[in-house]
């Protein structure tokens, strides 16, 4: 049995009279929240049923006010503090703090949801400013006298605040820090109740008690205008702008709410409450609220009675009034009639109201009420009775929820009051008063004792009193009481009496916590063991079968008691704040009603003969030992342990409270904090890489500061280029990424020495024999100029990865600076210095980043893979724990929790890591000669990433489980899900979810808590009939009853196999904490030798399980049934969650053992001697074939899998993906026939020309000819050379990029990086005046932030260029200054003029820039939107062409498994959607008149459509198992044929659809086929399949097919499922963005 919350009916919000009651609304418009009691309250406006309260208050809650963001709430109360808690789940506290010495007024909030100003009546001061996350001080609230009543924040900046208070003035503060600016102090004539900013930030307002309506200025507070003089005729609480911020709606005591035009500064509606003319104080309007974010204009106001109204321009009167209780409820009672069952409430104020119970709606009894509290109800057959402090006990009618004004005097203060046989009993301080039909019919004094408690049932009354004694009473004919029985076993005064529904039985409480049970047949204790309360008992109910009962007391808890089991009950901990004071049951059994001291009405579940999870028998991985016990899966919230690094990624993290004595205290200690904070920031591997970077970086300008370095250079001013090598080959990288920065700049190197020789070869060769320097001229710029550059943007964009990128732009920078920039090759003359100088530079260069690289925090790969190891491991560990959690139980929450999301992010960040350590750790191996260890490594990869491929199959299943709880309330006989609601939350989940959507879990299920957990878990309950004795005992189908929905099929798979599946993935998660390696940083494998059978053990146990249970799940279904397809569909879809879950998660476990046996052979060869080959050096030896099929074999697929190429920074062309192109494309030349070879010749040329990559290629080259030409013409080559052509020229090389979007990127960074950079050269230069020490002390200032820019912003080109225009301009006028140049005059030579070369470099990017983007426009121009539309309608059709072939029918017809998709395509799949995706990222940069590019939308679509493909992964994985079916699986393929075959051609035909409407840009037609139909066919073909064929397969000739047989069907089945939800959301966002076809759209004109 459990007890789980359902609802929470809130409490009213707090008032008092005289006194503004604040509302706030979330920025959705959804929710209100507000002060009640101890306790905040989060009430949907739109179903106020729905509600979350926190209750971390200790005293009375005064206000509460939600952020902007809407994801937290500032709340306070009357003692000074504010709480800073989590809106979404309403638990969690995320800050503590104390702000004055008494009650907190108000809370506003900046618009960043950073900043809290709290304002109040405080003794020291009266408000303060803090910041959310810490509570440290950013500013003092001043100015004012006495308390402050209102504050309102500013959203917009600059920001401003506003108080108001009694002492008549209104403040207006500057911010932030918040200090004071002005006080306005003569306008107001009375208290200021509220103040607030428009929501544009332009308009201030006040009101007040004088029935003033004040504006300001937003900006600067100065008063404006008065609006409303005289309109409102009493004091003005409360006001709040319309999101127009032209509208203002104010709330009055003058019983009036007004609507205002403060444009026009009238009236434009009022609402006025208890009739025209009529004064009502409970009618006083206290409060308002006007959400923003609504459609409906929805204005919400309180009243002094606590109601909440909601108002809609243009109605007179509400459109709903939400009532309830503000004060302590202190009686409930429950009434039924033909419409339902009511609840009755009566509070400490006297208040009564009545609840509907299904719609959870609450509304005031109407008529003369009780004056103060009230004590107990009873009902009668349409009538409610009850007494209160006032001595009288008041009749109403339970029909129309009225007071019907009789009213009867009682002898004396009630205690309390029952009814029986139509006459009522009611208890009082001085004896029984007995009412008969609303009539007195006697009296019975008591004169010994005082009456405590009173119950009856039939002809008897049971009394108790404050001797501890209960008193039997026998009512005769004449109404008298005849005394019968006395019942003195209490110790303790009774405080409570219940009669069971027959008479039976009396339940006793008392004070002491402790309810006896007796039997009025005997007067014989039944039990006694009720005895968990600690403090009074208040109320006990029992429910109508007789066989359980709840009670309420002062500890705050509800109890539910069992009497077949006394010693077992269900606790609801903490149900009340101050107690709870009435129980009572629902719909006779089923739940639990409660109300208590926060004037709140609680619904309970009950889940009756709720069996916990049976007891498995698991394997402890670390001794192979066999246990039977219970067991947990680790809890969620504990998963996240301490981190390995640091994180700021929290909004408000948890810090410490600083101390509020004063601001120079708290400025010391936000100091010191932030020096420890930055200490440890240094020790993190991000600031070590900038360190590292930087001192890279001054060990390059030593070249240029050295005097021993620069002589050793060469008299050149191109020294810079050093530290521009430092920048581009940053130390900031691993071993093994240095390594291969090295080959790749050397091959960069190489090859600009190649191009430059080769033409001053040309150029010699033409001067000197021919004497036609002109032609060498063009030689030079079509071949080397544009032919070498060309080729290498072919080679960045072809092999883009950013090491790649850098060294590319080495080589550009080398071949442009030998060729156009000296003078060697335009006078042809062959000369080497600029030659060997280059080669000195990029030596020098890499010198000094592989230096610091290697010897300060040296990184290596080795160890960072292992590293990444742990992490994915652990991460592994995490996901199935709270996969396997929410599957078995059956509720969504673990898998939306905060905690799977983190688990799932952290793994795909550290899954991404692992691939490119792997990639990185290659190089050291090979140079380290272990290159056998790395293959195992690749090997245990290739493995990890099957295992994740399984923790997604196991959350596919997961999510194929809940989507089926969710589809429906009830199944086939319209039996209704059973749902329980999580125990961890008071309330909503979410303020969207559904309401049966919120937590469906099984009945079935319940995790019990670890061995030994408490008295609650005592096993003295009668033995459950389904508990397994031995883990060997098998289910007999006889023992079970008969299955009749897709819940119970859940239910009793998991009654079933529950105990297995959580008993191996305990096994495999203990498993997997150990795994694969020690602490570093040795790293040392860590495997036990235990580990590999305890695993195979647990295998062997899970296998037996999941099959039995699934024999015994299908022995208890009803087969013989005739249902519409639909339901035996649905029925079939639930068999497959239950199925794939099972055997993804058998799939996981054997994987493992291959990850554990191949981490045997990696410790085994680590363990060697001496292990080092060096076999790669040995080209020449022919290598060993690679073994695919063991282990640790490697396919080359896989090997691509694993190490597939870094996603490229900007898009390239598309492959083709082995897709058959037109028929011209294929077009074959006849056999012997010489002109049409030769055509064909002349076609693939063509086609080869046709390529993007190569036309890009071609205009690259193309347009850095045009741009060098200027240098080889002796009219321009001054001006070339003036303004520093080669800059510009490698800035076009920079900028150009594939696509049109791409290019406007990048330009736009390096544009902007230019700027700055030159910016802080003239600065820096101006400073420094040209001293080396100086210089070098500011360049390495400079490179921190931008190593910061490049390192961990991830803006590479942006940093890079900053720095790079800082070395042209500060380091090259310094080689000028010290006569180091070439003769550069014109920027003042030896006193240079630092402007000049700045803008000399500025003007040379800008035109490059501007040069990349006309090529790139002009000049086969690529358009990123249309590539990118192009290329995902052609991966649709291939997708659909794919699907179309039915993968399951391949295996079926015994051929090969690349009919449906092998490796090498679906990873060519993959990175074509990769580089779809960079196509879509580059569209948003492109400038075009019908507007601007939908990203978010393609975005969405990008998402679906890499969940298709991860669904024909999924698909594959399961056809790669095995590529022969088995006889079972040849059967249930064949009978499924037809289906599977109309279902591919919907999906197919949907995919061809969606493909063209895309290309096209054409809307979607209305009718396109769905796929659920022929699912549900293929699914109720299954069905039919076990209902008509199962008993034929009992007989020996026929064979069998098996349980894992299935597997394939089933997961076909759900692959199927995923794609068409997917293909459902593509198909909305392609209508959101081409429409839908109608009529109009075909008209003829």
């Amino acid at each position: 049995m459990s007890i789980t919350i359902d609802k929470i009916l809130a409490a009213s919000p707090n008032t008092e009279r005289g006194r503004p009651t604040q509302l706030s609304s979330d920025p959705k418009g959804e929710r209100i929240a507000y002060a009640s009691g101890k306790s905040i309250f989060l009430r949907s406006i739109d179903d106020p049923s729905l509600s979350k309260q926190y209750t971390a208050h200790t005293t009375q809650t005064s206000v509460a006010r939600f952020s902007p963001s809407g994801y937290y709430v500032a709340s306070g109360d009357v003692s000074g503090a504010v709480k800073v808690w989590d809106a979404v789940e309403g638990v969690n506290t995320k800050g503590d703090y104390h702000i004055i010495s008494g009650r907190i007024n108000d809370i506003a909030w900046d618009g960043d949801s950073q900043r809290i100003i709290a304002v109040g009546d405080g003794r020291e001061r009266f408000g303060h400013c803090i910041t959310a996350d810490s509570g440290n001080s950013v500013g003092e609230v001043s100015g004012h006298s006495s308390a402050i009543n209102s504050v309102a924040i500013r959203q917009q900046r600059p920001l401003r605040a506003a108080t108001g208070a009694d002492d008549s003035s209104m403040v207006f503060l500057h911010g932030a820090p918040f200090k004071f600016a002005t006080k306005l102090g003569g306008l107001h004539k009375g208290y200021v109740y509220g103040v607030g900013f428009s929501p544009d930030g332009n308009h201030l307002i006040s009101v007040g008690a004088d029935r003033r309506i004040q504006l300001y200025d937003g900006k600067t507070g100065e008063a404006t205008t008065q609006i409303g003089e005289g309109e409102h005729k009493g004091s003005i609480f409360a006001v709040s702008w319309a999101k127009d911020s032209k509208r203002v709606v104010t709330a009055s005591a003058d019983q009036t709410v007004k609507l205002w035009d403060v444009e026009a500064g009238k009236a434009v509606q009022t609402w006025r409450f208890g009739g025209e003319g009529n004064v009502s104080i409970p009618d006083h309007q206290v409060g308002v609220v006007w959400p923003a974010g609504r459609n409906d204009g929805m204005v919400i106001s309180l009243n002094l009675a606590g109601d909440l109204n909601y108002l809609v321009e243009g109605s007179q009167t509400p459109t709903r009034v939400v009532q309830g209780h503000n004060k302590s409820i202190t009686a409930l009672g429950s009434s039924q009639d033909g419409k339902g069952q009511t609840f009755w409430t009566g509070s400490f104020d006297g208040r009564v109201c009545s609840w509907d119970s299904d719609s959870g709606i609450g509304s005031a009894v109407d008529g003369e009420t009780h004056k103060n509290q009230v004590t107990a109800f009873e009902t009668t057959a349409g009538r409610a009775y009850s007494v209160g402090w006032d001595d009288t006990l008041r009749i109403a009618d339970s029909t129309g929820k009225t007071f019907l004004g009789e009213t009867s005097k009682l002898s004396a203060q009630p205690k309390g009051l029952a009814s029986a046989d139509g006459r009522v009993f009611v208890a009082t301080a001085s004896g029984i008063d007995i009412f008969l039909k609303d009539t007195l019919v006697g009296s019975v004094p008591v004169k010994n004792e005082t009456p405590t408690a009173i119950a009856a049932s039939g002809s008897l009354v049971a009394v108790g009193d404050d001797a501890n004694v209960v008193q039997i009473y026998n009512v005769d004919g004449s109404h008298k009481l005849i005394p019968k029985e006395k019942l003195t076993r209490s110790t303790a005064q009774i405080t409570a009496l219940e009669f069971s529904p027959d008479g039976s039985l009396l339940a006793v409480g008392n004070s002491s916590g402790k309810i006896a049970v007796y039997e009025t047949s005997s007067w014989d204790v039944k039990t006694d063991r009720w005895s968990a309360h600690t403090a009074r008992v208040t109320c006990i109910a029992w429910n109508a079968a007789g066989t359980h009962a709840v009670s309420g007391g002062l500890d705050t808890n509800v109890f539910v008691w069992s009497l077949a089991a006394p010693g077992k009950r269900v606790k609801a901990a903490n149900a009340h704040k101050d107690g709870v004071n009435g129980v009572s049951w629902v719909d006779g059994g089923k739940k639990i009603a409660s109300t208590g001291g926060d004037a709140a009405l609680k619904i309970w579940t009950v889940a009756a003969q709720q069996h916990k999870l049976r007891n498995g028998t698991f394997i402890l991985p670390g001794t192979g030992e066999r246990v039977r016990r219970q067991i947990t899966l680790r809890n969620p919230s504990n998963f996240d342990g301490p981190a390995r690094t640091n994180s700021d990624n929290s909004i408000l993290p948890l810090r410490r409270t600083y101390s509020q004595a004063g601001t120079f205290r708290t400025a010391v200690d936000n100091t010191v904090e932030a020096g420890w904070e930055f200490w440890g920031w240094l020790h993190t591997p991000a600031a070590k890489g900038i360190l590292k970077s930087s001192l890279a970086y001054l060990l390059g300008s030593m070249a240029t500061f050295l005097p021993p370095i620069a002589n050793f250079l060469g008299h050149q001013d191109s020294k810079h280029l050093v530290c521009t090598i430092t920048v581009y080959f940053h130390p900031s990288r691993s071993q093994g990424s240095m390594q291969e920065a090295i080959i790749l700049g050397l091959g960069a190197f190489f090859y600009a020495v190649f191009v430059s020789v080769s033409s001053m070869a040309t150029s010699v060769f033409f001067e000197s024999q021919l004497g036609m320097i002109e032609l060498g001229y063009i030689i030079v710029l079509i071949v080397f100029i544009g032919g070498g550059l060309g080729f290498v943007g072919w080679f960045k964009q072809r092999y883009n990865a950013p090491l790649v990128s850098v060294s590319c732009s080495l080589a550009s920078l080398a071949i442009i600076t030998v060729i156009t920039k000296e003078n060697a090759i335009q006078v042809g003359v062959f000369s080497n210095d600029k030659i060997v100088q280059v080669m000195k530079m990029i030596l020098m260069g890499m010198a000094s980043t592989s230096v610091v690289s290697l010897l300060l925090w040296p990184i290596s790969a080795r160890t960072e893979l292992r590293e990444t190891m742990i992490n994915v491991t652990d991460s592994f560990g995490d996901m199935l724990t709270l996969i396997t959690r929410g599957f078995l139980s059956g509720s969504e929450t673990d898998l939306r929790s905060t905690t799977f999301i983190k688990a799932q992010n952290k793994h795909k960040a550290v899954f991404t890591k692992l691939k490119t350590n792997l990639k990185e750790a290659r190089f050291e191996h090979y140079l380290l000669g272990t290159e056998e260890e790395y293959k195992l490594q690749v090997s245990l990869v290739t493995c990890m990433q099957r295992l994740a491929q399984s923790i997604g199959g196991l959350r596919s299943a997961a999510l194929t489980q809940f989507s089926l709880l969710r589809e429906s309330t009830t199944f086939g006989n319209g039996t209704p899900l059973s749902s329980r609601y999580s125990p961890q939350i008071e309330g909503l989940v979410s303020p969207m979810s559904s309401r049966h959507d919120r937590f469906a879990v099984l009945t079935a299920i319940e995790e019990a808590s670890e061995e030994g957990s408490g008295a609650e878990d005592r096993d003295d309950e009668p033995p459950n009939p389904f508990e397994r004795q031995a883990s060997t005992v098998s289910y007999g189908s006889s023992t079970m009853p008969t299955v009749r929905t897709p819940s119970e099929i859940f239910s009793r798979f998991i009654m079933h196999l529950g105990p297995s599946m959580k008993s191996l993935a305990y096994t495999l998660s203990q498993i997997l904490q150990e795994l694969p390696f020690g602490e570093g940083p040795q790293y040392e494998i860590k495997i036990n030798d235990h580990f590999k059978t305890s695993l195979t053990e647990a295998l062997k146990l899970y296998s037996s399980a999941r099959a039995d249970a699934l024999k015994e799940l299908y022995k208890s279904k009803e087969l013989d049934r005739d249902r519409p397809e639909s339901i035996e569909a649905d029925f079939e879809e639930v068999a497959a969650s239950c199925g794939h879950f099972s055997f993804s998660l058998q799939t996981f476990a054997e994987e493992m053992q291959t990850f554990l046996s191949i981490l045997e052979d990696l410790k085994e060869w680590t363990e060697k001697e001496n292990p080092k080959s060096w076999n790669w050096i040995r080209f020449w030896r022919k290598p060993k074939p690679q073994v695919t099929d063991g282990p640790n074999g490697v396919p080359e697929e896989e090997q691509r899998l694993i190490q597939p190429p870094q996603e490229p920074l900007l898009p390239k062309d598309l492959p083709d993906l082995a897709i058959e192109r037109r028929s011209t494309r294929q077009w074959q030349a006849p056999v012997q026939n010489k002109k049409w070879s030769l055509y064909r010749k002349i076609l693939d040329i063509i086609l080869i020309l046709a390529r993007d990559d190569v036309r890009f290629a071609i205009k690259v080259g193309f347009g850095a000819s045009l741009y060098a030409m200027f240098a080889f013409i002796p009219l321009t080559r001054p001006f070339y050379q003036h303004w520093r052509g080669e800059w510009g020229l490698l800035s076009y090389m920079l900028v150009c990029a594939m696509t049109i979007g791409a290019s406007n990127t990048t330009g736009w960074s390096r544009f902007i990086g230019t700027f700055i950079g030159a910016a802080i050269a003239c600065f820096l230069w101006s400073i420094t005046q040209g001293n080396p020490f100086g210089l070098a002390f500011c360049g390495w200032m400079v490179s921190l932030p931008c190593f910061y820019i490049i390192l961990v912003k991830g803006q590479g080109p942006f940093g890079r260029f900053i720095m790079l225009t800082y070395n042209l301009s500060c380091l090259y006028a310094y080689s000028l200054s010290i006569q180091d140049g070439d003769g550069d005059d014109d920027e003042g030579g030896v006193v240079p003029i630092i402007t000049e070369i700045a803008l000399h470099r500025v003007v040379a990017v800008i035109a490059g820039c501007v040069w990349g983007l006309i090529i790139t426009r002009v000049i086969w121009p690529i358009s990123a939107r249309n590539k990118f539309k192009d290329g995902l309608s052609l991966l649709w059709l291939r997708m659909g062409l794919i699907w179309k072939r039915d993968p399951l029918s391949t295996i079926l017809e015994g051929e090969s498994q690349n009919e449906y998709m092998d490796l090498k395509e679906e990873f060519a799949l993959q990175q074509y959607l990769l580089r779809l995706d960079n196509l879509r990222s580059a569209a948003a940069s492109e400038f075009e008149l019908r507007g601007p590019f939908p990203a978010k939308a393609y975005e969405r679509i990008i998402d679906s459509t890499n969940k298709m493909l991860d669904a024909f992964h999924a698909m594959n994985v399961v056809i790669q198992k095995d590529l022969t079916a088995s006889e079972g699986e040849t059967i249930l393929l064949k009978y499924t044929a037809d289906e599977r075959a109309q279902l591919c051609s919907r999906i197919s035909h949907l995919f061809q659809v969606l493909a063209s409407s895309l290309k096209l840009e054409f809307p979607l037609s209305d009718a396109l086929p769905d796929t659920s139909n022929a699912r549900d066919r293929l699914l109720a073909k299954i069905f039919h399949y076990r209902k008509n064929v199962a008993s034929a397969e009992e007989d020996p000739n026929n064979p069998l097919v098996k349980d894992e047989d299935y597997e394939m069907i089933y997961a076909f089945i759900l692959v199927t499922g995923q794609l068409s939800e997917e293909l459902k959301r593509v198909q909305r966002d392609i209508e959101d963005l081409f429409g839908v076809m109608d009529e109009n759209l075909f008209k003829l004109t």
